[in-house]
């Protein structure tokens, strides 16, 4: 517009010139007119007003840039105090620069600013990232107004890459392209490895949709040679001789000229090398073909060190890039079509969730590119899938025994007495008590907690808010905050409306209950007479943060009012201690005013049920001593029970589907006695085991000898009197009850008439192993 309106002015000028001439006699009222003309568009006598504000900008206290969008001409000291600017407050500079950028006369100070201070900052590579996730360059050169505008305008940070790159590009009309030729001495014209890889970032930003097009080709590798030497310049000086000769290779060098990138002398960029093996790691996996390509490319790579990434996601994403690619390589390296499968299911569903990982975490232009990795990956597995898929359809038995996750549905089996307890305290209007459910890890609380909705209806909602995926938390409010998300998105997955998101600076630190309460209340008026259910999974990592000084004690004092002023709102808790072990007092305004219920074993009929019916079609059959031998060995630990269901469908299916042989449909006491004396038991049952040994050892009373107790019973299946037990450790019978209390309140020693044995066969057997009986 700008230059448009000098064209303008000086064709006025012309025309005002041929009147004046006409009337004082030719030529000279013609010139006359044209210097008129060009003087008033290019906005002269401005220009000579803000030359004394320009010059006292040196001081660096304000400047016309500034405020003057329309300037023209190049007023002294522009560059040196956008410089200042972006030195002084990185996002304030940044605000500024967004603003004069649309000015294309005076886009050269900022393509001359940011170089500088790229090229001065010690660590420029960090700076770039910061660039590309600023809010501000987010925004349009200039607002589109017409359908046609969408074409050509651009996001500010992409203009401001491609200047550093030397490069002009279309922002809005042709007559940029003349401004920019105009204007081209002034800018800082230097090329780097920084300059060129940020072309390289605009390049990519500018290809989004040929990048997401999966019917096209894509080739990261055709930048190699310009990520590759930001590695070799940091390493290069990295292997310089001597202390103080590696500081000064460190120091970014003064821009004396328009100099080539064959004359430029080395400088070192921090972080080169996490750019280099990223874009050449990404580059190698966009182009695998095959699954035998794909796992080539995974063992190829070697990451360097993620605990000072410039990117920790983009890393942390790499990382579980390599790890599907190791269970790819476990598909190709096995005989077993069962193991076959089983490895490309844990493809599958890593990169199901790294897919929702990266768009929630990843910025552009890497966001583009990991997307595309994962979904040609995706459709490799799939293809491989259906293979195997078929050539296995036809025999093995389906595993319904679930082991790591959750049991849901028709799998959820044998916790009756457990939400029959729920509904009495929930399965009335008004008022009702929330609830902590508490005992070892792997007895299926996190099960019960599943399985709620399917038990309440419609007229309860379900929000899940596991501690364990919400992870460290900065503060109560941040905790607060992403309760609230989770209230909100599963409102907005039931189809809810009214309810708006809640925003972050709602919740700031200072009044971070009051944001939380007063969200409530909106929810109150859309809820539609509708209980809210909040299952706060694994609620012991709270205590732990609460230690690290992340959140505070008012917290749960907080949450005891809170369910108190609003009845419909309910806190159900799972986590692994009782609630007379709390270890500080704090949890007493809260654990006093909640219903504890205790998740223990199974009973022997809820045993009976999840061995012979783990799912409505299960096929295979179970004989009376198989069934009563489970039962006895895992006392109706649940995990248990699922695992050793889960290693004989396993060995049935490998036996008669990989190794043909034919064996009967059932299991008999044998196949049990065979899978749990099975090396590979004892380490699949660890996570349990391992869980119980260390709840003993971390539980009060401090000092006590519960683990010693536990050791000295192991070799003795029918247990230990006090006096045997007390002769067996060599201390006195009075020294015991304590530990002994402490051993039976978490069900891992039980008082059988007066001797003392391990709740759980295979627990005990573990121990004994564990310790060479």
């Amino acid at each position: 517009g700008v230059a448009v309106g000098v064209a303008v002015g000086v064709a006025v000028g012309v025309a005002v010139g041929v009147a004046v001439g006409v009337a004082v006699g030719g030529a000279f009222g013609v010139a006359v007119g044209v210097a008129f003309g060009v003087a008033g568009a290019m906005r002269g006598a401005f220009y000579l007003i803000q030359l004394a504000p320009a010059w006292w900008g040196r001081q660096r206290k304000t400047h016309p840039v500034e405020w003057d969008e329309l300037s023209v001409f190049p007023l002294p000291y522009t560059r040196n105090f956008l410089l200042q600017r972006l030195q002084q407050d990185e996002l304030a500079g940044l605000t500024l620069l967004t603003e004069v950028a649309r000015n294309p006369f005076q886009r050269w100070a900022v393509q001359s600013a940011v170089q500088h201070y790229l090229h001065t900052h010690p660590q420029p590579l960090h700076t770039v990232y910061r660039l590309l996730n600023a809010p501000k360059l987010d925004e349009f050169v200039f607002a589109p107004v017409e359908k046609r505008d969408w074409a050509i305008t651009i996001p500010v940070r992409q203009l401001v890459l491609a200047d550093l790159d030397g490069r002009w590009v279309k922002s809005s009309t042709d007559t940029d392209r003349f401004v920019y030729r105009l204007t081209r001495r002034l800018r800082d014209n230097r090329v780097t490895p920084l300059t060129r890889f940020a072309g390289v970032l605009h390049d990519l930003l500018a290809q989004q949709k040929e990048i997401e097009d999966d019917e096209e080709p894509f080739d990261l590798g055709q930048y190699r040679e310009v990520y590759a030497a930001l590695a070799s310049i940091e390493q290069k000086a990295a292997g310089s001789a001597g202390h103080a000769e590696r500081s000064e290779a460190s120091r970014p060098r003064p821009f004396t000229g328009g100099a080539t990138l064959a004359h430029l002398p080395a400088e070192v960029y921090p972080g080169g090398a996490e750019i280099t093996r990223s874009f050449a790691a990404m580059a190698a996996y966009l182009v695998c073909k095959n699954l035998t390509e794909l796992a080539a490319a995974g063992r190829a790579n070697t990451l360097p060190n993620q605990a000072s990434a410039i990117r920790p996601h983009v890393m942390s994403s790499l990382a579980a890039l390599e790890s599907v690619s190791d269970n790819i390589c476990a598909y190709r390296d096995s005989t077993s079509r069962t193991n076959k499968q089983a490895a490309l299911l844990r493809a599958t569903d890593a990169l199901k969730a790294l897919d929702q990982a990266v768009q929630a975490t990843v910025i552009a232009p890497e966001q583009y590119l990991l997307r595309r990795i994962i979904r040609q990956w995706q459709a490799l597995i799939i293809t491989e899938g259906g293979v195997v898929g078929r050539a296995v359809q036809a025999g093995p038995v389906p595993n319904p025994y679930i082991l790591n996750n959750p049991a849901e549905g028709e799998r959820f089996v044998g916790r009756d007495d457990i939400m029959r307890r729920l509904e009495e305290l929930w399965g009335h209007e008004g008022q009702v008590p929330s609830v902590v459910i508490y005992g070892h890890r792997r007895m299926g609380k996190t099960s019960i907690l599943h399985n709620l909705g399917r038990r309440f209806g419609a007229q309860t909602v379900i929000v899940d808010f596991n501690m364990q995926r919400v992870g460290r938390l900065s503060s109560d409010a941040d905790l607060l905050y992403q309760l609230a998300l989770h209230i909100y998105d599963e409102y907005q997955a039931q189809g809810f409306a009214g309810l708006d998101e809640p925003a972050e600076q709602e919740f700031p630190a200072e009044r971070a209950y009051l944001g939380f309460t007063r969200f409530l209340k909106r929810l109150d008026g859309v809820r539609a007479g509708r209980r809210l259910i909040i299952t706060i999974d694994e609620f012991e990592k709270i205590e732990a943060q609460m230690e690290e000084g992340r959140l505070t004690p008012e917290l749960l004092d907080f949450w005891r009012g809170t369910f108190t002023t609003f009845p419909w709102l309910v806190l159900a808790f799972a986590g692994l201690y009782s609630l007379e072990e709390r270890r500080h007092d704090y949890w007493n305004p809260l654990f006093g005013s909640v219903t504890g219920i205790p998740v223990s074993f199974l009973t022997p009929g809820a045993a009976r049920l999840l061995i012979t019916e783990p799912s409505p079609d299960f096929a295979l059959d179970y004989d009376e001593a198989a069934i009563d031998r489970i039962v006895a060995l895992t006392n109706g630990q649940p995990f248990l029970v699922q695992l050793i269901g889960h290693t004989l469908v396993t060995r049935f299916n490998q036996r008669t589907y990989e190794q043909g042989r034919e064996q009967e449909r059932r299991f008999h006491l044998a196949d049990v006695e065979q899978v749990i004396a099975a090396p590979e038991f004892n380490r699949d049952g660890n996570p349990y085991f391992s869980g119980v040994w260390w709840q003993a050892e971390h539980s009060a009373p401090a000092g006590s000898p519960q683990l010693a107790v536990l050791v000295a019973l192991a070799p003795h299946p029918a247990g230990l009197t006090l006096e045997e037990l007390g002769a067996a450790l060599g201390q006195p019978p009075s020294d015991m009850p304590e530990a002994l209390a402490t051993l039976q309140r978490h069900d891992v020693v039980v008082a059988d008439g007066p001797r003392y044995r391990f709740t759980v066969e295979l627990m005990r057997r573990w121990v004994a192993q564990q310790h060479g009986y």
